[in-house]
């Protein structure tokens, strides 16, 4: 149906929680600060939680406390990854070195990890893309061989988990985000996460840097608007406005680092208990889409134990398949090529990296042939439907 155009992705926002949200636009409640701050101790079993305006912001704080303790050493980033990384170690003023992804797995490819930890590292970012658990086991041993902080980026990991534990409790440090298209939503916002004694130091840093919150105005409009605009049959007219940019990977410079506003975290204070039940759908629309093997598309594998959150479905694509996924009747099915450049390509970050001259034959493989569909809650039977015959038409 024309008039009827599926999100990428979604995080349920009930009206509630944009009410909340304005409730609380003047000073905001400290027992819902408490909480939130509680709430996600429990869940991930963190010593500590400092809740920031961005899970960008929450990463450039937890590399430049990292490396505060390591002085002259770098940051290890995946090489294929959200644009984000990027701006966290532009914020953070780190040097960088990249390590390759296995794109069978968008796991990290350990012998290239080696490599990378042997220029001087101080921290190792472990992200899971797409809510597709990234084992940890390999790269703690790997960053606890050198002395270096492992970081777990679990922004896109809301309802996934490994060997039975939540996505978010195993790094020493953790980031979470709660933008709009992250599982778990408060229209902006991050945290980080501390596990054990040995991060408190970068946590008492993080806290010391971290700016006052804004009074939330904007983001009681964003808020607003993402509600209003969250459903297929509106979701239309704004996608239609090339000028927002809705679906599309930039990088963007690095802004100051806030707490979170108050209209973020009481709306957050009703959309976290919907994190579960969001992903369990997603898990199921996942497992019917996967049923599609078709010739030209290979599922991401998950691996033994995980419990992905799909935050999105992906798949390896021949080049073919990948270009009709940026038509506009994939793109009106929620079907979207990855993120089009490797973070060794991207303009404007490569000059802070110090092993461009390797090879990072995954991450680029993964910039020309990775695709995802959705798998939100949204989606109908018709959408489904209409999702699978498009596997089967351009596979």
């Amino acid at each position: 149906m024309t008039w009827r155009r599926q999100l990428p992705a979604y995080s349920p926002l009930p009206l509630r929680a944009v009410i909340a949200g304005a409730a609380d636009l003047v000073g905001g409640s400290s027992s819902a600060r408490a909480d939130v701050t509680a709430t996600l101790a429990d869940a991930f079993g963190a010593s500590d939680v400092l809740l920031t305006d961005s899970g960008t912001g929450a990463l450039t704080l937890a590399i430049r406390g990292c490396l505060a303790q390591r002085p002259g050493t770098a940051v290890a980033l995946p090489a294929y990854s959200c644009y984000d990384l990027a701006t966290a170690a532009d914020g953070a003023g780190a040097p960088v070195v990249l390590y390759d992804l296995v794109p069978e797995t968008l796991a990290p490819e350990l012998e290239s990890l080696r490599r990378a930890l042997e220029r001087g590292v101080g921290a190792v970012v472990l992200v899971h893309l797409f809510g597709v658990p990234a084992d940890p086991k390999p790269v703690r041993a790997a960053a606890e061989r050198i002395g270096a902080w492992l970081i777990e980026d679990a922004a896109q990991g809301a309802g996934a988990s490994l060997r039975g534990r939540p996505l978010g409790s195993f790094g020493d440090l953790v980031v979470l985000s709660f933008g709009r298209g992250k599982g778990v939503t408060a229209g902006r916002g991050g945290a980080l996460l501390a596990h054990g004694d040995a991060a408190a130091s970068v946590m008492d840093r993080a806290r010391s840097e971290l700016l006052p919150s804004v009074r939330g105005v904007r983001e009681l409009i964003q808020l607003k608007a993402q509600w209003l605009l969250g459903s297929p049959s509106l979701y239309v007219v704004p996608s239609a406005l090339p000028f927002l940019q809705l679906g599309e990977t930039r990088y963007h410079a690095p802004p100051p680092t806030r707490a979170m506003s108050a209209v973020a975290l009481s709306a957050l204070g009703v959309t976290l208990s919907l994190g579960e039940r969001e992903a369990s759908v997603r898990r199921a629309n996942a497992a019917r889409l996967l049923v599609r093997r078709e010739p030209g598309l290979s599922p991401v594998l998950a691996l033994a134990g995980a419990e992905p959150g799909y935050l999105r479905l992906p798949f390896l694509a021949t080049p073919a398949v990948r270009s009709a996924a940026e038509s506009p009747a994939a793109r009106a099915l929620g079907v979207m090529p990855g993120y089009p450049r490797a973070l060794c390509d991207l303009e404007g970050f490569a000059a802070r990296v110090g092993n461009l001259g390797d090879t990072f034959v995954g991450a680029r493989m993964l910039a020309a042939r990775l695709i995802t569909l959705p798998t939100h809650s949204l989606l109908r039977e018709g959408d489904l439907a209409r999702l699978e015959t498009w596997l089967a038409a351009t596979a």
